[in-house]
């Protein structure tokens, strides 16, 4: 597994490292550290997001966060288009990313890829202002408002999640993780079976 760099920069990974990237499952420590902020705007950088690009496309995803990819950096990758059948690409990195003046409420059924076969509804915020840097180190802005159809606005919540170990699963009420349990440790036995270690599981 590669080891995610601390540094803010991915500078030291080299091709191969990149290219043996692999997407990570729950309970894989990685999902649960805060990742750190990119300084280091390079070839580098973007190879990984092109990688990432890559990883989420083969597992038929419409968002990816570095962590997912053992890579402990505050990026993620978006296409949230290909949900729709037919509909253009809507290819986008987003690094760095803040959600600003958050309102509302909105719940919406979701999944993840490091939960394969996972499914489940969580409340999130209907509308809000999200603040990042494109691969230039360049910031922009956007208002998304999920209510007027911006799906966007569910996916970033999703990723910008797990730039700060935040998982779906943590938003489950009782009821809602006691129906996803059978599965979770199913996950978390195969994970054991792999590593021979335990990872880091929910313990509610």
């Amino acid at each position: 597994m590669h080891k995610p760099p601390s540094t803010g920069s991915v500078s030291s990974a080299s091709p191969a490292d990149l290219a043996a990237l692999r997407l990570v499952h729950y309970p894989h420590p990685v999902l649960r550290r805060r990742a750190a902020e990119v300084t280091v705007f390079d070839d580098r950088l973007a190879a990984l997001c092109a990688r990432m690009f890559e990883l989420m496309d083969e597992e038929r995803g419409i968002g990816l966060a570095a962590p997912q990819v053992g890579v402990s950096l505050r990026i993620f990758v978006t296409d949230h288009a290909k949900r729709e059948q037919g509909a253009p690409p809507s290819r986008r990195i987003w690094i760095n990313p803040v959600i600003e003046n958050p309102q509302g409420e909105t719940v919406y059924e979701e999944g993840c890829l490091s939960f394969p076969g996972i499914y489940a509804k969580v409340r999130r915020f209907d509308r809000f202002t999200i603040r990042w840097q494109d691969l230039d180190g360049e910031e922009h802005r956007e208002s998304l408002d999920v209510s007027a159809g911006q799906f966007l606005g569910i996916v970033v919540q999703h990723e910008l999640d797990h730039l700060d170990g935040i998982l779906f699963v943590d938003h489950l009420n009782p009821l809602q993780l006691r129906l996803v349990r059978r599965k979770l440790r199913e996950l978390e036995d195969a994970y054991r079976r792999a590593t021979g270690t335990a990872g880091c599981p929910i313990r509610r």
